[in-house]
């Protein structure tokens, strides 16, 4: 199913991440529909939720664990935010990584074809995520556009996940910018100047100068929407 394949993907659970207050996200099935919303299941909601649309919440650690899987081959590992502990007095220890329990079962060819078509999105003339394209670098990548709050608003949450070098992945990136236009427009740019300033500072690459991006314009209502009305005050 969908659901299992989400789960199995790091969605709607914990990352055990060491931080508090996370937030395990949403992936909607059935049961969860006849309680929320005292209705049932239906292929439509199958539909809207395998492209990541519907009542589906996750967060941005979850994405970047999924972009991390798809450029290893499909190991989905736990983050960690201590790579090692260096006591004054004492010898290194190492955290070492971990696999996070019960992780998707993919096979390679299906992985293959995921990977060169987030390739495409950004190398292709026409692909969604062009504008983080960069020079010398092959990045690969997906773009998001989610609609939130009152129907109609124009509120959107962007977003780009993505890995770099496609040949051989050294890092992979959750970015997410609140209220944009489009996962292409507002999220792809902002993406590649995080890529370029990591090639460069980190692995010494020639990289285009970073430039000041145009700020994101304020989300455009819907005029065709109907007015949001405020819910009365209680007597």
């Amino acid at each position: 199913a969908v659901q299992e394949m989400a789960r199995e993907c790091g969605f709607g659970r914990k990352t055990e991440l060491s931080l508090d207050f996370e937030r395990p996200g949403l992936v909607p099935d059935g049961a969860w529909k006849r309680t929320a919303r005292r209705d049932s299941w239906r292929d439509g909601d199958t539909c809207n939720l395998a492209i990541g649309q519907g009542a589906l919440l996750v967060t941005p650690i979850q994405l970047a664990m999924y972009a991390a899987a798809l450029a290893n081959g499909g190991t989905l590992w736990r983050p960690r935010l201590v790579r090692e502990i260096a006591p004054a007095d004492g010898a290194v220890q190492e955290v070492a990584p971990a696999r996070a329990p019960d992780g998707p079962r993919w096979e390679a060819r299906h992985i293959r074809v995921v990977r060169e078509g987030m390739r495409d999105a950004v190398n292709a003339p026409d692909g969604s995520g062009k504008r983080a394209a960069l020079p010398h670098v092959t990045v690969a990548a997906k773009t998001g556009t989610a609609e939130y709050g009152v129907k109609g608003a124009g509120r959107k949450m962007t977003w780009m996940i993505a890995f770099a070098p496609f040949e051989e992945p050294r890092y992979a990136v959750a970015l997410l910018v609140e209220d944009g236009v489009s996962g292409g427009t507002t999220a792809a740019p902002r993406m590649k100047q995080l890529l370029a300033q990591t090639f460069r500072e980190v692995d010494g690459l020639d990289m285009p100068p970073v430039e000041p991006l145009p700020p994101v314009p304020p989300p455009t209502p819907d005029p065709g929407a109907a007015p949001a009305v405020a819910a009365e005050e209680p007597a």
